[in-house]
Formats: structure tokens, C-alpha cells, sequence
């Protein structure tokens, strides 16, 4: 498997550069590398630098019309070369789930083609949403290592379930999604339907998160990623018994088209809400996520159009304790 996944690597390289001509043809041109396309608050004291996207929905290929998903490569390629030419380089960027619009192999080679080409950030950090778990109908533990598959093509990373931790900059990440519990004990002991797979999560999971928590590095912000809002998942008061006995936690999640990025504080724990990158139609908002800047004393979300290069008026800041 180690070595398929690294030729595959190589393959994905050479679709990313295909994919670069597709659009060069198609008439995309995007701004030169050389020009800064946007700057952090306060440089000088910045510790933690992180753009997000999130819903990506990269698309396949459209049959019934015989053409490429050129809006989505732009969409994503647009998005990645901005935050590729930002002045403080970015730590990590985090993928929040939906990455690819049925879990399709060849969607994650459309998707991962992309980021070898034109993604710069330090360490990207992937999350599994609904799309990617279960709406192909799947069995889950198949799209699960369909994704880890191909995210150990792109940067060599071990994962084997749809959860995992990793430690940016001194500061804990932690990507929650559902497991489909078809492997681990839990309340089920049947196959999930993907319409259930998507909302539940393992006892094994419960049980890794609270440890993961518990080996952070105390007195630092605490990043939990995750598709969908916590509520979503049927144990989302276990989730949160777990995360609210820790201060400065932020959890964030995309999963909802259409809507500004927004900050909702309940006992202690931040969620926030972010906007998508993709579109479901013309009337939608394209190209938008989350910058994140993390200081010694306070976090700074910043809402951006990535695809156009263009701050929006939201901005918001909140004090750690």
C-alpha cells in the first residue's frame, strides 16, 4: 500500500499540472505569485497562522455535457494561490469536510492534483464531511480508506480512521467526524445506512478524543475541527462533556452554504461557523472561508473571499483566558 500510494503521489503531480493547463485554456489567469495578496494583524506577534476551507465539493466528471468541472478547479486553484502568496506564510490549512462532492476516486484526484500544485501552506490538515463519508453509499469504512488513501499519496500521513490529532506550531488539532461505528462498539451493532453513518460517532472515538485532550499542551489554544456543528452527531452531549473541561477550546465547522462566518460562546467553548468555498448556484457566495491568527493573549478570525482576494467588514476577536 506504502509504495502504491507513492507512485500515486507522482500521478497526482502530473494531474496537478494538467489541471493547471486545463484552466490556463479555459482562460483563468490568476494574479502573479509575485504580487502579496494580504497580511496578518500584527506580524510581529503572530504564533499560529491558518486559512480554512471549507466545502470544496470538488466535482468529477459531467457526463451528460462531457466536459471537466473547470468552476471547481477554479474555485479551489484560486482560493489555494491566495493564501500561497500571503505575506506571513500560512502554518497549516485546514480542509472542513465536503472536500469532494460523492467521495469519488476521481474527485480526490481532481482534489489532490490541485493542492500539489498550487497549495504553499506549512502542514494542511484534512477533515472528513458528509459528502466525503457517506453520500456515494459506501460502506463507510470504504470511503474512510479511500480518503486516507489518497491523503497519504499527497503528504505521506498514517491516518487510518476519519479521526486524528496533530501538533501545529505547539498547538493541538483535532479533526472530529463519524466513523460509521462498523468496526468499534457503540450503541449499533448492524451496519450504519449512510444517511446514519454520517451522525455517529464511536465509543473508541469518545475515548481517544478525551485522552487527546487531556495530552495537550496546557495553558495553549485547543483547534477541534469538524464538518458538521456538534449537535449534529447523536453523541454530541458525550462530545461535549468531554471539551467543555478545557478553556480556550475553538471549535470550528462548515457543512451550511450560504452563510458569514459566526462565533457562538457556550460554557467556555467557542464554535465557530465558517462559510464555504463552494457554490451550489449562482445566487450562492463563492470562494469564502476563515483566516485564523492565534496571539499569546488572543485569537482573530477574519472572514475572506479567498477566490477573489477580498476582505469582507467580518472580523472578529476573542480573548483567551
Amino acid at each position: 500500500m506504502a509504495i502504491l500510494a507513492f507512485f500515486n503521489g507522482i500521478f497526482l503531480r502530473m494531474v496537478g499540472w494538467f489541471l493547471a493547463l486545463v484552466m490556463l485554456i479555459t482562460g483563468a489567469r490568476m494574479p502573479s505569485s509575485s504580487e502579496t495578496s494580504f497580511e496578518a494583524t500584527d506580524p510581529d506577534n503572530l504564533r499560529l497562522n491558518i486559512s480554512v476551507f471549507a466545502d470544496i465539493h470538488m466535482m468529477g466528471f459531467f457526463w451528460s455535457q462531457f466536459s471537466l468541472p473547470t468552476q471547481s478547479f477554479r474555485q479551489l486553484a484560486f482560493s489555494l494561490n491566495d493564501i500561497g502568496r500571503a505575506a506571513q506564510p500560512v502554518d497549516a490549512l485546514v480542509l472542513l469536510g465536503d472536500n469532494t462532492q460523492n467521495g469519488q476516486t476521481l474527485e480526490y484526484v481532481w482534489l489532490y492534483g490541485l493542492l500539489r500544485r498550487y497549495n504553499r501552506a506549512n502542514e494542511t490538515f484534512v477533515v472528513m464531511g458528509n459528502h466525503d463519508l457517506a453520500l456515494n453509499r459506501l460502506n463507510a469504512r470504504t470511503a474512510i480508506r479511500r480518503h486516507n488513501f489518497f491523503w497519504r499519496s499527497y503528504d505521506g500521513t498514517r491516518a487510518t480512521e476519519s479521526y486524528y490529532t496533530r501538533v501545529i506550531n505547539g498547538y493541538t488539532f483535532i479533526a472530529l467526524a463519524a466513523d460509521g461505528c462498523t468496526t468499534h462498539g457503540c450503541a449499533c451493532h448492524e451496519p450504519l445506512s449512510p444517511g446514519q453513518a454520517e451522525r455517529v460517532i464511536s465509543d473508541a472515538q469518545l475515548e481517544w478524543l478525551a485522552g487527546t485532550m487531556a495530552n495537550s499542551p496546557e495553558g495553549k489554544p485547543i483547534f477541534i475541527w469538524t464538518h458538521q456543528n456538534i449537535s449534529w452527531f447523536t453523541q454530541g452531549n458525550e462530545l461535549l462533556e468531554i471539551i467543555e473541561q478545557y478553556d480556550n477550546v475553538f471549535v470550528v465547522n462548515g457543512h451550511w452554504h450560504d452563510i458569514p462566518m459566526s462565533l457562538r460562546t457556550e460554557n467556555g467553548v467557542h464554535h465557530i461557523q465558517s462559510p464555504t468555498i463552494h457554490s451550489h448556484s449562482s445566487y450562492e457566495r463563492a470562494g469564502y472561508g476563515i483566516q485564523i491568527e492565534v496571539y499569546s493573549d488572543h485569537v482573530v478570525l477574519r472572514e475572506r473571499n479567498f477566490m477573489r482576494g477580498e476582505w469582507t467588514m467580518n472580523e472578529i476577536v476573542v480573548d483567551l483566558v
